[in-house]
């Protein structure tokens, strides 16, 4: 204790660097930990359940026919009938369980939100080792009778937010999609899937699907693709031994999907019939998050990491003055006894100490940090990230903070240590003395900071006009004054006739609204992700190749095009006229036009869904729009066909589109009264403007471009306030040079000139560095820049640009405070 006492008293003499050495660690190393934060929740930690190396995931990429749907990228999935057979036959495995991710209307005493489900296998827990915390998990007696078993499992998240984490929910009823269904459990906490970043509220039982997706039960057909599976390795087994093992099994179930082939080409049945099981370690989950994740989650990490190295070097720097200053104090410990050891581990201590101020008020850094992230994530990171450091982040720190206080303060305590007695007494008569090799390491500090301050800036430019391309995109549509929301009537129990009057009777209402000019809908959402694509058939076209015959498609209502501002080009749009009982009408895109139709007048051609010569073309051409975005506004406009939704045998998700001549967030309110009005227990999903809806898409570009932008401005701050500690020094230590220089006539330009010169030696070789750095990882940046190469000459200058005025402007004091010295002063400062 009194070795600290002496360490803070020692500290508190020099308040100044104190705190600027705390306050600069503090701002590296709260950086870097809310970035760990993210890193390890996204990339480097494995799923919280028993074992989690046992795990492998199962897919069998190929050629398919059928329905494929997939809540994963990357599938494809399996049949429920493969599954089953897979579950039932397979030795390759200890287990095999399957799920489905599926949204979900969600009721509870008299209250209706929307909701997300996760259809699981009853072994599905039991595969992955988790238990409850309240009540139970499924078993496998709750997935044995299709359509049987109405019972549902809370997550631990959902339980707490919407039941306040009230333990005598067991065995009360919920509302599912218009179906009762008891509460048997909650999971435990730190559990939410099997697949990180989809966040399930309930989870129900894979034979109940027949309730979760009216119209599509899925169970019998060999042709319908839904169910993920995964499975627990045997102990000892390897997975490559278990992935020949299950295609043994798989071929026997393969051979009956080959058999149910309509019309394959010889090539496709070829590939068709290579399809085989491939397995994929488990232990991180399923799903696209990791691998999207990593790229820019670790560019942030490697810059955070320069943020620090900036501040260490700053801090670096100011130990070398401050052991400049000790000198006297030095060679008098080693005088009266003290050991050379003794000293650098005191010193050594010392700067640990600051370090560790600097990582506890690092933490608060982190943690606002953090928060600040997830503040702009659509949906706060999908529940999957938190604001709250855990056990291992807070080691993180304590462990960053030691290593910092290590690195910058083992050279100055080691230089410290050196004081020789007889030449402190005589140097601390006024002045301020360092020897060359010093002043050459500090200057050499000055030029890493402003390379990497210079990196950093490069690649905050490169993210900055990524952000500035991608909103200057042409979308095809008009997004000011839009509202948007879904709606999934089929999920509370309506028929498909049901559904159709209900979204008329949303329309009706919406148009009589105060200040709605607008009011359409459609089945795809614009520009949020979704897509629907299949094959066609277009009179007098013949395709060329496999997927030749491809085209995306929506389904929209009458003044679609209108209401999102897409120009219509030639013929119509969709019409209340166009309903089931008249004949079906079809809207093109113009890509559309140039891919089936070239050189054709596309009004009044004969199309169809699907293949074959049993193909009905009773889809008939009467209108041609404009090209505008799809699914993703990075990708350019595909072929696309719009049918009439009232037109459609079933009915499924609508999202809605309103116009309005007010400010579309004050329609908000009125939205919810009229969707009340119409069905209290239909949940709203989405309620959004179209701007916030455009946002969404580049989120992540918006966050990258933010925290580069942070990051670059802190460091080129650090490197700064490091090269105008280092004039300052350098003006102090050459006083009296530059008297002398004046006395003998050298102008004011010329004393100035004398420290520009620094400067410009050390920002041209940091430049060099920081430039040539750039380049060099410019191709791990490419994947994530939007409209522009990452070698873009604009930004390279203007970070350079940047970076040297800054320079000069920290130069200015000590250059001016060079041509003040009065000659007289000067000569007596030693």
């Amino acid at each position: 204790m009194t070795a600290l006492r002496l360490m803070i008293r020692s500290l508190a003499r020099t308040p100044l660097f104190t705190l600027t050495a705390v306050v600069s660690l503090a701002l590296g190393i709260g950086a870097n930990t809310a970035i760990f934060s993210l890193l390890d929740h996204v990339v480097l930690r494995a799923l919280p359940v028993y074992r989690p190396e046992e795990l492998v995931f199962l897919y069998h990429p190929g050629p398919s026919q059928g329905s494929i749907s997939s809540d994963e990228s990357g599938g494809p999935s399996f049949s429920y009938p493969m599954f089953r057979e897979l579950q039932e036959r397979q030795t390759a495995f200890a287990a095999l369980a399957g799920g489905r991710m599926s949204p979900a209307s969600l009721a509870y005493k008299g209250t209706a939100l929307a909701g997300q489900a996760h259809l699981v296998s009853g072994n599905y827990f039991d595969v992955l080792g988790v238990g409850a915390a309240v009540g139970r998990v499924f078993t496998s007696d709750d997935d044995r009778t299709i359509g049987g078993h109405p019972v549902v499992v809370l997550s631990h998240g959902y339980w707490t937010s919407r039941f306040a984490a009230d333990p005598s929910v067991l065995n009360e009823t919920m509302i599912v999609n218009g179906h009762p269904m008891t509460i048997v459990g909650v999971t435990r906490k730190g559990f939410v899937s099997e697949m990180p970043g989809s966040v399930p509220d309930v989870f129900v039982p894979i034979s109940m699907k027949a309730q979760m997706t009216p119209d599509f039960d899925g169970f019998k057909n060999r042709k319908d693709y839904w169910v993920s599976l995964f499975a627990r390795l045997k102990p000892g087994q390897t997975l490559q031994q278990s992935e020949t093992a299950i295609n043994v099994t798989y071929r026997e179930q393969h051979d009956q999907d080959v058999a149910l082939l309509s019309h394959p080409s010889p090539d496709f049945l070829q590939r068709f019939k290579a399809k085989h099981v491939v397995l994929r370690p488990g232990a991180y989950g399923r799903g696209s998050l990791r691998d999207d994740g990593r790229r820019p989650l670790t560019l942030l990490m490697a810059m955070t990491v320069l943020v620090l190295l900036i501040a260490c070097a700053n801090v670096a720097n100011l130990q070398l003055a401050r052991a400049t200053s000790r000198t006297r104090e030095v060679a008098v410990r080693l005088a009266m006894g003290a050991s050379r050891g003794q000293l650098v581990r005191q010193l050594l201590a010392e700067s640990c100490l600051v370090a560790v101020a600097g990582g506890l008020l690092g933490l608060a850094v982190a943690h606002w940090t953090l928060r600040g992230i997830l503040a702009a994530l659509p949906d706060a990171g999908s529940g999957l990230l938190s604001a709250n450091l855990d056990a291992g982040m807070l080691l993180f720190a304590l462990a960053l903070s030691i290593a910092t206080g290590l690195l910058f303060g083992l050279y100055p305590a080691v230089r410290a240590s050196k004081a020789q007695l007889t030449a402190a007494l005589r140097d601390q008569s006024g002045q301020t003395t360092a020897t060359r090799e010093t002043g050459r390491l500090r200057k050499v500090l000055v030029t890493m900071q402003a390379a990497m301050a210079l990196l950093l800036l490069i690649s905050a430019g490169l993210f900055g006009r990524t952000l500035v391309n991608l909103s200057r995109i042409d979308l095809g549509i008009r997004t000011d004054h839009l509202m948007t929301f879904t709606l999934t009537p089929k999920l509370n129990g309506y028929d498909d006739a049901r559904a159709v009057q209900f979204f008329r009777d949303v329309t009706a209402r919406l148009s009589a609204l105060p200040g709605v000019t607008l009011v359409s809908a459609a089945r795809i959402p614009a520009i949020a992700g979704s897509s629907s694509s299949g094959n066609i058939t277009v009179e007098g076209f013949t395709p060329q190749r496999d997927g030749d015959d491809d085209s995306h498609v929506n389904a929209v209502g009458p003044g679609y095009f209108r209401t999102l501002g897409i120009p219509l080009i030639r013929g119509r749009e969709i019409a209340e006229s166009d309903t089931a009982a008249s004949p079906k009408v079809v809207v093109v895109n113009e890509a559309f036009v140039r891919h089936f139709l070239p050189g054709r007048d596309p009004i009044g051609v004969r199309m169809a869904p699907g293949g074959g010569n049993s193909v009905k073309l009773d889809m008939t051409i009467v209108g041609v729009v404009k090209d505008a975005k799809y699914s993703d506004m990075r990708e350019p406009p595909p072929s696309l066909y719009y049918t009439a939704y009232q037109q459609l045998r079933r009915q499924s998700e609508m999202s809605f589109y309103v116009r309005t001549a007010l400010e579309p967030d004050a329609l908000a309110a009125a939205i919810r009264r009229e969707m009340a009005a119409l069905d209290p227990n239909m949940p709203i999903r989405e309620l959004k403007t179209m701007k916030d809806q455009i946002d969404e898409n580049t989120a992540n570009e918006r966050l990258l471009s933010m925290l580069t932008g942070g990051f670059a401005a802190l460091a080129t701050l650090l490197a700064a306030v490091g090269l105008y500690g280092v004039l300052a020094y350098n003006v102090a230590r050459r006083t009296r040079e530059i008297g002398i220089r004046m006395a003998l006539g050298a102008s004011a330009g010329h004393v100035r000139g004398l420290v520009v010169r620094d400067v410009f030696l050390m920002l041209g070789i940091g430049g060099l560095v920081g430039l040539s750095a750039a380049a060099a990882v410019g191709k791990l940046v490419e994947s994530v820049l939007y409209g522009m190469r990452p070698w873009d000459p604009f930004v390279y200058t203007g970070a350079t640009a940047v970076l040297g005025l800054i320079a000069l402007a920290a130069a200015y004091v000590p250059a001016r405070r060079a041509t003040t010295v009065d000659p007289m002063t000067a000569l007596r400062y030693e």
